[in-house]
């Protein structure tokens, strides 16, 4: 206030008509607890460097027991990376959006590769990059959860997920899967998050599209 209280005070004092001093006064009052009670703005809080952002989801995941780099993911995990991410500095948008990428912690996929011999397959599989997006669709078409059981379960069984993944041949026997009851082509991408690089690349889209 550019007319102080302590200013005001002492032009009240030069004046005789106490009603008039009266007036002033509680105009002085008013003006003065106003300004005291000016609410403060708060400057948005700039996110942490990406950086920041992939140490806190490798760090969550280092935290949890079992877990091997390029292990398959689901949905609890991925709520907890993104709650470790939160507290790194970064509200993550449309967080749920990005939850519902992974799979259920109850679906086929997420619950066969958590038992012993799940895990063994997976961990021979996992350097394919589509490994885990073949196996998904694999499951979906008709007897694909048998055939998977069969594979995770039988001696030499990642060999035909690495021939899928990485030869021609096995590229164009997956194409022709969509001619099955129930096919689908097991090349095409599912959109999905299946690991924590997959998670991580989901977060750096979001993060430069701000």
């Amino acid at each position: 206030m550019q007319f102080s209280y302590l200013s005001g005070l002492q032009f009240l004092d030069t004046r005789g008509d106490s009603s008039v001093r009266a007036a002033l006064l509680f105009c002085l009052l008013i003006a003065s607890s106003s300004d005291a009670k000016q609410p403060v703005v708060k400057q948005p809080v700039a996110p942490p460097d990406f950086a920041v952002v992939t140490y806190a989801v490798a760090e969550y995941f280092d935290s949890l027991p079992h877990y091997q780099a390029g292990d398959l993911i689901s949905r609890s995990q991925i709520i907890g990376a993104i709650a470790s991410v939160n507290d790194s500095g970064w509200d993550v948008p449309d967080a749920d959006a990005i939850v519902e990428l992974g799979l259920a912690d109850n679906t086929f996929l997420v619950t066969r590769l958590s038992t012993s011999a799940g895990r063994k397959f997976m961990r021979k599989i996992a350097a394919h990059p589509g490994a885990y997006a073949r196996l998904d669709r694999l499951s979906s078409i008709s007897q694909g959860k048998t055939l998977v059981d069969d594979l995770i379960r039988q001696r030499g069984g990642d060999e035909l997920v690495t021939y899928l993944a990485t030869t021609k041949h096995g590229r164009q026997l997956g194409k022709q899967l969509a001619a099955t009851r129930n096919g689908v082509d097991l090349n095409k991408p599912t959109g999905r998050i299946y690991t924590v690089d997959d998670l991580v690349a989901e977060l750096k889209h979001i993060w430069d599209t701000m």
